[in-house]
C-alpha cells in the first residue's frame, strides 16, 4: 500500500492511544524548513498525460526556453521556490519530505492536497516554469506557470505565516487559459469576440438552457437575463472571448446558484471511450491511481480510505483495480473514507465503491432524471465486486469539507441518507446536479447540468444545501473528530 505523511499529529496519536485496547498509537514528525535554494527547472522524462485539464490552447514553445522570471525576495516567495524544486524534481520521497517540513497538505488546493495527486500532476505536467509574477506581498505571492510538457498555464497562490519558519497557510493551484500576453497569432484570433459572435453564442446558449438545463424555470429566467442584458449592450465591450466565458458564468450563476453550469474557452476534453482497446485499464487512470489517495491502516484496526475522483469503470480491469485498493482495508473493525478532496466524476463508479460498504443482496442507491427527455436512471448496489467487500455491519465514518463536489457529495450523501455512514467535517459544495458539454461555437463550450439526483429515502438531493455532517468539524480536523467518535463508541461498546 501507497505510503502518506501522516495526517495525525499529536491529537491523533492521543485519540488513537485511546484505543489501546484494540491496538497502538501512531505519531508524527515536526521539522523546521531548511534555507530557500534556487529553484531548478529539470523536468523529468515521464510522457504521462498532464494532470492539469486546462483549456485546450494552441500549442506553444516550451516554457522551458522563456526568460526567467525574478521572483521578489520576499519569505513568500521562497517558500514557493522550494516547493518548486520539489515538485519540478518529481522525486515522491522529496516533495514528502518538504511538505513535512513546511506544507501540511491540508492547506493545499484540490489538485495537489495529497502526496499521490501531487505526485501525479508533477509526473504529468513535467513540471512548470515561472512566468509572470502577478501579486506579491511579504507572506503572499500569486505567480502564472506554465507546463514544461505542453501549452498548459496555470496560476498558484500562496500564503505563508509571518513568522519563522514561514509555514505554508494556504495554497492554491489550478488552470488558467493561455494569458493573452502569451498567446499565439492564431489562439489570438479564436480569442477575439465581436459583435456577431456575441449575438451567435448567446443565441445558442440560450436555446440550449432551454432545451436541456435541469429546471426549465430556471432555464427560462436565464435565457430572459441574457436577453435583456444584450438588449441594454451589456456584453457590447467584451473582445475577448475567455473574459466572455467568465462573464456568462457568472451571470449564469447569479440566477441559478449552480456551481456545475458554466461556460468556458477552448476546446472540450474528450470524452473517456465506452470501453478502452483492449483489456487493460487506461494510462491516465492508472497513473492516477485510479482516484485513490493512499489507503492505510491506522492503530486499533481502523482503516483510512483516501478517494479523491471517480474514474469510470469502463471495464473489468479498472473494476479490479478499484476493488484492489479497497480490499487491504475490508477486515478493519472500522473505516474512515476521506472524501475532503474529491472533485467528483462518474455517478456509476459512485455506486461501484458504495457497494463495498454494503451487503450483496442489491440495495437502491439513489436516482438520476433527465429533464429534457423524462428518462431516469437507477443506480442499485452490486451484489459481486472485484476482491473483498467491507460489508454492512462494522463503523463506516466519511469526512469532507467544503471543497467536496459531486459525486464526492454522491458517496457521502447516500451513506448517510441509508445510515450506513456518519459524515464528519464541513458542509460540502453543494452541486448535484449531472453534466454533459455543449458546444456554443467552435471555441466556446458549456457544461450543462442537465438532470436532478433523487436519493429514495429523501426523495430529495444536496444542491445548493450541500452534504450536512452529523458531525460539523474543521477540514483539518474531521479525522481527530471521527476517531474521537470511534474511541467512544468503541469504549461505550466495551
Amino acid at each position: 500500500m501507497p505510503s502518506r505523511m501522516k495526517v495525525s499529529r499529536s491529537k491523533v496519536g492521543a485519540i488513537l492511544s485511546s484505543l489501546s485496547a484494540f491496538g497502538a498509537g501512531c505519531g508524527a514528525t515536526n521539522g523546521s524548513p531548511a534555507a530557500s535554494r534556487p529553484v531548478t527547472a529539470a523536468a523529468p522524462a515521464a510522457t504521462s498525460a498532464s494532470g492539469v485539464q486546462g483549456s485546450g490552447a494552441t500549442p506553444e514553445p516550451a516554457a522551458a526556453s522563456a526568460a526567467p522570471v525574478a521572483l521578489p525576495a520576499t519569505p513568500a516567495s521562497a517558500q514557493f521556490a522550494r516547493w518548486l524544486a520539489a515538485f519540478n524534481s518529481a522525486d515522491r520521497e522529496a516533495l514528502l519530505a518538504y511538505h513535512q517540513e513546511c506544507f501540511p497538505y491540508s492547506a493545499a488546493s484540490h489538485d495537489v492536497a495529497d502526496i499521490e495527486r501531487e505526485h501525479g500532476l508533477s509526473v504529468g505536467t513535467h513540471g512548470f516554469s515561472e512566468r509572470q509574477v502577478e501579486e506579491s506581498t511579504a507572506t503572499t505571492l500569486s505567480i502564472v506557470l506554465q507546463e514544461h510538457r505542453g501549452p498548459q498555464f496555470a496560476r498558484v497562490h500562496i500564503e505563508v505565516e509571518p513568522d519563522p519558519p514561514h509555514v505554508v497557510k494556504a495554497f492554491t493551484i489550478g488552470p488558467i487559459p493561455t494569458p493573452l500576453q502569451f498567446s499565439s497569432s492564431v489562439e489570438q484570433e479564436h480569442r477575439r469576440v465581436d459583435g456577431k459572435r456575441r449575438q451567435a453564442v448567446i443565441d445558442s446558449l440560450r436555446q440550449e438552457l432551454i432545451a436541456h438545463y435541469v429546471s426549465a424555470e430556471l432555464a427560462q429566467k436565464m435565457a430572459d437575463g441574457l436577453g435583456e442584458k444584450v438588449s441594454l449592450g451589456g456584453y457590447d465591450e467584451i473582445v475577448d472571448a475567455v473574459q466572455f466565458a467568465v462573464t456568462l458564468t457568472e451571470d449564469l450563476q447569479a440566477v441559478s446558484h449552480d456551481k456545475h453550469l458554466r461556460v468556458r474557452f477552448g476546446p472540450p476534453p474528450s470524452p473517456p471511450p465506452e470501453s478502452p482497446a483492449g483489456s487493460d485499464a487506461p494510462p491516465w487512470m492508472v497513473q492516477q491511481n485510479f482516484g485513490f489517495g493512499a489507503v492505510e491502516r491506522l492503530s486499533a484496526n481502523v482503516g483510512l480510505l483516501t478517494i479523491n475522483r471517480f474514474v469510470p469503470a469502463l471495464n473489468q480491469a479498472v473494476k479490479d483495480a478499484i476493488g484492489a485498493r479497497i480490499s487491504p482495508i475490508a477486515d478493519a473493525d472500522a473505516v474512515i473514507i476521506d472524501l475532503r478532496n474529491n472533485g467528483g466524476g462518474w455517478p456509476e463508479t459512485v455506486a461501484l465503491i458504495a457497494s463495498y460498504f454494503f451487503g450483496p443482496k442489491p440495495l437502491h442507491l439513489s436516482d438520476i432524471k433527465r429533464r429534457d427527455t423524462g428518462e431516469v436512471k437507477q443506480f442499485w448496489s452490486e451484489s459481486t465486486l472485484a476482491g473483498t467487500r467491507f460489508g454492512a455491519k462494522k463503523p463506516v465514518y466519511v469526512l469532507t469539507s467544503s471543497r467536496t463536489f459531486s459525486g464526492g457529495e454522491d458517496l457521502a450523501y447516500t451513506l448517510q441518507a441509508h445510515q450506513r455512514a456518519l459524515v464528519v467535517g464541513e458542509t460540502t459544495a453543494g452541486g448535484a446536479h449531472p453534466v454533459e458539454l455543449r458546444p456554443l461555437d467552435a471555441d466556446l463550450f458549456v457544461t450543462m447540468p442537465w438532470g436532478e439526483s433523487i436519493n429514495p429515502i429523501t426523495k430529495g438531493n444536496w444542491e445548493g444545501t450541500g452534504v450536512q455532517p452529523d458531525l460539523a468539524a474543521p477540514a483539518p480536523e474531521a479525522l481527530e473528530r471521527a476517531l474521537e467518535a470511534l474511541a467512544a463508541k468503541q469504549t461505550k461498546k466495551h
